[in-house]
């Protein structure tokens, strides 16, 4: 596929190859089944085809301007089409998921698990979920389910996105002249970004529970109590006097 790509784009100018690049990652959030990190690898190696740099080291082609346009083409591309499975959530909610073939990627089931999360740590799933091909267009389509903030789900999509991103065009501008090679290195680096993320996502989560864990001790060494707790306290108290009568 990535040698199909490159034969098909490489007669072509540079701009006329990131707006294909764009138009493609965009098409992404309608549905085309085709992998990211396959487009984006191919925008390297058409920044790769197109640049006197062939020969540079990693640092001297950071410079290049052909490769720096396919990473603000290619971010813009994840963006455009991530936002457009964000606002097919919010306007259209669990109605899409009736429609075929959109209710075998975005089951009701799917939708209900992703809310309970979204609610309780929606910034790390979108973080995570932007690694997870199966479970990326069902998250961020619950994500826009459940009004989860444009602004914060543009803004985590983004930090995620650059991650990657400029990592699969650099490697295939720097495996330019071995097509074959930089699809390797792609998926071997796939796997070593996503672990990372994940470590990444779980000392986050202990961090935050081992937070609060200390403060409620705090709390409880100092003789006060979290402003919220004397409310459930009393809701169940009520209930449990409901109860008995």
């Amino acid at each position: 596929m990535l040698e199909r790509l490159v034969d098909l784009l490489g007669e072509h100018s540079l701009t006329t190859g990131g707006a294909v690049v764009f138009a493609v990652l965009l098409l992404c959030g309608f549905g085309l089944p085709m992998p990211e990190d396959v487009v984006l690898v191919t925008a390297g190696v058409l920044a790769w085809l197109a640049s006197p740099l062939q020969s540079a080291s990693f640092p001297d082609m950071l410079h290049d301007p052909g490769l720096l346009w396919m990473i603000v083409a290619g971010m813009a591309g994840i963006l455009a089409g991530d936002s457009v499975i964000y606002w097919a959530g919010r306007r259209y909610g669990a109605r899409v998921a009736e429609f075929w073939p959109l209710r075998r990627v975005v089951t009701p089931s799917k939708l209900e698990r992703v809310e309970k999360l979204m609610r309780r740590r929606g910034n790390l799933v979108v973080i995570v979920a932007r690694y997870l091909p199966g479970l990326r267009a069902p998250t961020f389509f619950a994500a826009g389910h459940a009004r989860f903030p444009f602004i914060e789900f543009v803004l985590f999509d983004g930090l995620a996105s650059l991650i990657s991103a400029p990592l699969w065009i650099c490697l295939g501008f720097y495996f330019g002249d071995d097509i074959e090679q930089a699809a390797r290195q792609a998926s071997r680096f796939s796997h070593v970004v996503l672990g990372a993320v994940l470590l990444l996502a779980a000392f986050l989560v202990l961090w935050r529970r081992r937070r609060r864990t200390r403060q409620a001790q705090e709390a409880v060494a100092a003789g006060t109590l979290p402003p919220a707790e004397p409310v459930r306290r009393g809701a169940a108290r009520r209930r449990a006097e409901g109860s008995r009568r």
